[in-house]
């Protein structure tokens, strides 16, 4: 795939920095001959846990594997509900459909557009199990309040971090706020592999097990591990699934995640320069509330005439990206479920405005000067 001069991600960067470890690491696993039940998922997903400050990390081949198996571990299928949002990757909402479960969505707060928790109430029914809030672009959606509604109502909640890696609310770690917390390890994340991947979280040992047992067929792990070696007959306890992580995957990811904070700390030092350079532009900026802490998985802004500043953008050679429009609700695949335009107001209105500029851990001082500039020429404020 062709990429313009200023990448939204440069994952050829990431490889080039640690080419050499990289290259170690997948040599590694080919010299071994083990692609499956071997050393190297167990040791990434300990350190993972460590990473996130969980008990347990359980690796999966996709964050919507991750999804899928969180909800299943955690018993919710066939006529339960959950509450979510429509302003994310679909993702969010197959999973719930996945598993049998009906996906109830909610309009966002206009600020941050997460979950807008004054309006999640409303919406809980005899059928509702859980919640399942989306860290949209980075920024944490709002856990205590909604985590304080969970435990009112005796629901669930399943966090969707996969855009949000390394965020925290009051020096507390998303992902800690659930039942079990999702990620993606998608070549664009923070941590991305060289495939697809994903990992659930859990402080539950019980949930940890249900989790492996959901991604590995349905067979406990350990049995597994053992059954090639000394030709165990299978002992499928769940009707399970074929998603786990792959060696390989997690022996680049194990590569690369001691250097996820850095690259973190990289994203927010350009989110930061973007800020005081568009201030005062008319554009509106993404926020970071009192307290929060956004990773920028996604430096989005807002815009009129977004089409306009979009191609001027594309023409100066800076790749942009339209997250996540039309919004699920407006999408074909879900006309079924009734909604129009107007459903969710603040959701629709920030769709026709958002825009995701560079804001990657590999951008150059000259990259970001280049997208200020030419941003502010296209908005009219040379």
């Amino acid at each position: 795939m062709h990429q313009l001069p200023v990448p939204l991600q440069n994952p050829v960067s990431e490889y080039r920095l640690l080419q050499t470890d990289i290259e170690a690491a997948v040599h590694r696993c080919l010299e071994a001959g083990v692609f499956e039940w071997g050393p190297e998922v167990p040791a990434f997903e300990t350190e993972f846990a460590e990473l996130v400050g969980a008990r347990h990390a359980v690796s999966t081949n996709s964050g919507l594997a991750a999804l899928k198996l969180a909800l299943r571990a955690l018993g919710i299928g066939s006529g339960d509900e959950v509450i979510t949002v429509p302003n994310s990757d679909i993702a969010t909402t197959s999973a719930i459909h996945a598993v049998g479960a009906h996906s109830v969505w909610v309009d966002v707060e206009p600020d941050t557009l997460n979950m807008d928790p004054n309006l999640v109430e409303a919406a809980i029914t005899a059928r509702t199990r859980a919640i399942l809030p989306v860290h949209l672009y980075g920024h944490p959606a709002a856990m205590p309040a909604l985590s304080e509604i969970a435990r009112r109502h005796n629901l669930l909640i399943v966090e969707d971090a996969c855009l949000a890696l390394g965020a925290f609310i009051e020096g507390r770690h998303i992902g800690s706020w659930s039942d079990i917390a999702c990620y993606s390890h998608a070549p664009s994340k923070h941590l991305g592999a060289i495939g697809t991947g994903g990992t659930a979280t859990t402080n539950d040992a019980g949930l940890a097990e249900r989790l492996q047992l959901y991604a590995g067929y349905g067979q406990p792990r350990e049995r597994s591990y053992t059954q090639g070696i000394m030709g165990l007959p299978q002992r499928l306890l769940v009707e399970g699934y074929n998603e786990r992580l792959d060696e390989i995957q997690a022996a680049v990811l194990r590569v690369k995640l001691p250097y996820v904070f850095r690259w973190i700390e990289a994203r927010r030092a350009n989110a930061q320069v973007y800020g005081q350079a568009l201030r005062g532009s008319g554009i509106d900026l993404p926020v970071e509330r009192q307290g929060y802490r956004h990773s920028y998985r996604n430096y989005v802004i807002q815009v009129a005439g977004r089409e306009q500043v979009q191609r001027r953008l594309t023409e100066a050679g800076v790749a942009t990206a339209i997250l996540y429009v039309p919004p699920l609700h407006l999408q074909p695949v879900y006309r079924r479920l009734g909604y129009k335009a107007g459903s969710f107001p603040v959701t629709e209105a920030a769709a026709d405005r958002l825009l995701s500029i560079p804001v990657g851990p590999t951008l150059t001082p000259a990259q970001r000067d280049h997208v200020v500039a030419t941003l502010l020429e296209a908005c009219g404020d040379p």
